[in-house]
């Protein structure tokens, strides 16, 4: 068994949605019936940098006097991530960005309306987290996320915690990682169920292990779907029993059932740029950009225009390549990207203003946001690969659930 170093950063206060961080929101979508509203499908249109999705949602049932049922404004929204469909950015040196996180993140939290029904339930408030609506139960030990708990008293050590879904496996420039994220504490926010909008302050701690390879930067379930059965492949629970829990793109299958093992010491939280030289505290570098320029579109990303240009692979990123020949995936080829990077950044490559991500409320797939910091990892190949201690930001499209029976994935589109 390969032995990994790990550590722990801070999600320190991750805003989902508005709040600083960019627009982001919260629907009241539901694909349960339950005797309930009869779903419909619905698309959503596209916007700069946003991928039009089709999802369900609600449309009252009417009554026998042809009259549109009351639906009650929800006691529980769930959050369930369109994670192939994310951008999750770490990390100064740019290495490890443009990452998608999979499926399978789910959490729900509680919610309390003050009006009485859809159509004037009002701004509401938002607690938690609570147990998950899903079948996934997310409520794990920290130290050992194969062991489901109530409370702490539960896991043989460490605490019970909430997880936002399992491992997210992340592979660039040859240095592979594996990421876990668990609520850090309460989360408070507002949602609007008619407005398709909100705002969360959510912390959230991010494990980060040494990944087994390049090819599996996480340990893997090897059932074939979300919830199936297989063994565990790599991690403390090698050739052990899991249940698929999270599906990726290019890395196999996650389960809470195959960890790795307990993480070393936390990270502090952000700091704000105007300045400092860094975007996060501890941060020895300001970004990889060869001439220290930081470029920013309107959609908050920075690219090093000066370079570095990496070669990988077109599909499969995480391989670097010299021709075709190093892409093995049917139809991938070598291309060309420029590196990306946080900024803005002045000439000089100070920091000239905040990193920001924008996302977009909606009652159909709200696009949520966040900004943060993580701290060094103890493996130095990975903290001088990544950029550790460095920012982090992702924008993560969301299916959003308000009934007490919500699905594992979000629904799958139809033609």
């Amino acid at each position: 068994m390969i032995s990994r170093a790990r550590t722990i950063g801070l999600f320190a206060v991750l805003c989902l949605t508005v709040a600083g961080c960019g627009d982001g929101g919260h629907d009241n979508n539901n694909n349960d019936n339950h005797g309930g509203p009869t779903p419909r499908r619905t698309a959503t249109p596209a916007s700069p940098g946003v991928t039009a999705h089709t999802t369900v949602s609600v449309a009252p049932t009417p009554t026998t006097g042809g009259t549109p049922a009351a639906i009650p404004c929800p006691v529980r929204v769930t959050y369930i991530a369109e994670g192939n469909q994310a951008d999750l950015d770490t990390g100064w040196t740019g290495i490890y960005h443009d990452t998608p996180v999979g499926v399978g993140g789910a959490i729900t939290f509680a919610v309390q309306c003050p009006g009485p029904q859809l159509g004037a339930c009002g701004t509401c408030n938002l607690t938690g987290p609570v147990q998950s609506t899903t079948t996934i139960n997310n409520h794990r030990c920290v130290n050992d996320s194969s062991v489901i708990c109530a409370s702490d008293g539960d896991c043989p050590s460490g605490p019970c915690s909430f997880f936002f879904g399992p491992q997210v496996p992340v592979s660039a420039g040859g240095v592979p990682v594996c990421f876990t994220n668990r609520v850090a504490g309460p989360v408070t926010g507002t949602l609007s169920p008619e407005g398709g909008s909100g705002e969360s302050s959510f912390p959230i701690i991010a494990s980060i292990f040494n990944g087994i390879s390049v090819e599996q930067p996480c340990p893997t379930c090897s059932g074939a779907t979300l919830e199936s059965t297989g063994t565990c492949s790599g991690g403390a629970r090698d050739g052990m029993p899991c249940t698929v829990h999270g599906t990726t793109l290019h890395f196999g299958n996650m389960s809470f059932d195959c960890p790795a093992s307990a993480s070393g010491p936390a990270c502090t939280g952000p700091t704000a740029p105007g300045g400092n030289t860094c975007w996060c505290e501890g941060q020895s570098e300001r970004n990889a950009c060869n001439d220290g320029v930081c470029t920013v579109g309107a959609d908050g990303e920075g690219v090093c225009n000066a370079g570095p240009v990496d070669q990988i692979c077109a599909n499969q990123t995480f391989r670097v390549c010299t021709s075709n020949a190093d892409c093995p995936a049917s139809g991938d080829s070598c291309i060309m990207k420029t590196r990306e990077c946080f900024g803005p950044t002045d000439a000089s490559g100070q920091p000239s203003g905040p990193i920001t991500r924008t996302g977009m409320a909606s009652q159909t797939l709200p696009l949520q946001v966040g900004a943060f910091c993580l701290g060094q990892t103890n493996s130095p190949s990975v903290n001088t690969a990544g950029g550790y201690p460095g920012p982090g930001a992702i924008r993560l499209p969301t299916f959003v659930c308000i009934f007490e029976h919500c699905p594992s994935s979000p629904p799958t589109p139809t033609p």
